[in-house]
């Protein structure tokens, strides 16, 4: 992964090494994914939701590589 000039993304998921906090909301979204539940994010515009999401993800492909999770949006 290329270094950034500003690790405050504001915008896109850049990769865990700039995704901050949300540790407890990130094992969450796994858990609930891995028990195959559905899951809702609700909260405001501009919160983070899709970078959680994503973030989500990654963490799942590093630890399972055989699951393929996709996102559309």
């Amino acid at each position: 992964m290329e270094r950034l000039n500003n690790p405050f993304v504001i915008y896109g998921y850049k990769g865990a090494d700039y995704f901050c906090d949300r540790q407890k909301e990130t094992e969450s979204i796994t858990r609930a994914l891995h028990n195959e539940r559905n899951v809702a994010l609700i909260s405001p515009r501009r919160i983070g939701k899709t970078g959680l999401i994503h973030h989500a993800f990654a963490q799942i492909a590093q630890t399972q590589p055989d699951i393929r999770c996709f996102y559309m949006g």
